[in-house]
């Protein structure tokens, strides 16, 4: 069987400095469909580069919001999620492409394998390091998205997984320190405001016991020591956004105590 076709779909904003290898790594899709929240460096000047690009440009709100927003405006019925600091490497396209070649598709979508890169290598142990993510989607799934500020969620009943452990996203969210600090302190304020809404407040031992506890499970019970000082340096950057987001929730709650 021919092919089924496929849109690629990535939310962007200033993101010159990584775009293009996203870009080359999935030229490949019939159609790359890009949110754009009206960047100011060169992001869209690269995306223009690309034959198969469609651009649409929508304020940025959150993750969730950009996909449930743009989704319904891609060209095809099946759908690769991917984000602007991600690679697709040739084994995923292939089993990808194996996928969309069935004869039919009883499910509504596949969870793929996200590995992080960090400091130039994989990371290949603990679920912070590396876990599974709804990315190949029908279309008409975006209606099933659980929106949150930080860490929106699709929700599926049909799904299945690639299960070849050669085929996985390359996930690089650290390049540069200050930015990473900014982006830590901005997914901390986002994460403290849903709590915030659902009647979460800071306590003493959450300042204590939640970020430690974040460490041990990620550091000890899921392995990330066997990544040595990298697998050090990521889980206690777990544990201090933990931390962060909790000390936002601090002041949220004093800021309503005085009214």
């Amino acid at each position: 069987m021919k092919r089924r076709k496929l849109s690629a779909f990535i939310p962007v904003q200033n993101v010159e400095d990584i775009i293009e290898e996203c870009l080359e790594s999935i030229k490949w899709v019939d159609e790359i469909f890009i949110v754009d929240a009206f960047s100011t460096d060169k992001t869209l000047e690269i995306c223009h580069r690309y034959p198969n690009v469609k651009i649409v440009q929508h304020e940025y709100e959150n993750s969730g919001a950009q996909r449930s927003w743009g989704m319904p405006q891609v060209s095809h019925d099946w759908v690769f999620i991917i984000d602007s600091d991600e690679i697709c490497n040739k084994q995923l396209k292939i089993e990808i492409e194996k996928i969309l070649s069935k004869e039919k598709i009883n499910v509504d979508g596949y969870k793929v394998s996200i590995k992080t890169k960090f400091l130039g290598k994989l990371q290949h142990h603990d679920r912070s390091l590396g876990h599974l993510g709804m990315r190949v989607v029908r279309k008409k799934s975006y209606k099933n998205y659980v929106l949150n500020r930080v860490h929106s969620k699709l929700v599926l009943k049909k799904v299945d997984k690639i299960n070849n452990k050669k085929a996985f996203l390359i996930h690089e969210p650290i390049t540069k320190f200050p930015s990473h600090i900014w982006k830590m302190i901005r997914y901390a304020e986002w994460a403290a405001e849903d709590m915030h809404e659902n009647g979460i407040r800071a306590r003493w031992y959450h300042f204590v016991f939640r970020p430690m506890f974040k460490f041990f499970i990620h550091y000890f019970i899921k392995l990330g020591f066997l990544d040595g000082m990298r697998g050090l340096i990521l889980c206690q950057i777990s544990a201090i956004s933990v931390f962060m987001k909790y000390y936002k929730l601090y002041f949220l709650s004093r800021e309503l105590s005085k009214k």
